[in-house]
Order: C-alpha cells, then structure tokens, then sequence
C-alpha cells in the first residue's frame, strides 16, 4: 500500500497549488533578470579567447579520432564482412 507524502517525511507544503502561483509582470522579469546577470562573475577577454582555443583544439582532436574510428570499421566492414 502507498503511503501518502507526509507519512514518507516528505511535508504536504512543497506541493504547489495551482491558485497560489502568482502571475508576475513581465517587465519585473526582465528587471530581475537583468540584475542577477550584474551580479555574475563574467570572464575575461583573455580567459573566453583561452578557453575557446581549448575547446577548438579538443573538438578537433576528438573529431580526428572519430574519423580514424570511422575510417578503421569501415575498411573492416568492407573487407571482411562483405567480403
């Protein structure tokens, strides 16, 4: 038999009730949201330029292995599979 949510240690307060959700203005949105994107901690031109060049690097490197992986089935595929 299931128990219900407070008898599992759960309390009944978490679950949200449709009428208590209150429709907030758009532009308090946009407001708020503007002020916590002033409040991140954004990187350096130095750190974005660094860190793209890892991950071009990276998805180059991995795109190379993923080639020759490619390349290495397939002549297996066509050697010894289809004969």
């Amino acid at each position: 038999m299931a128990r219900s949510p407070s008898a599992r240690g759960q309390s009944s307060r978490n679950i949200i009730n449709p009428q208590s959700v209150r429709r907030g203005n758009p532009l308090e949105f946009f407001r708020e949201t503007i002020a916590e994107l002033r409040k991140a901690v954004w990187p350096t031109r130095e750190e974005t330029a660094r860190l793209t060049v890892y991950v071009i690097i990276l998805s180059a490197f991995i795109g190379a292995i993923l080639a020759g992986l490619d390349y290495a089935f397939s002549q297996t595929f066509s050697r010894f599979i289809l004969g």
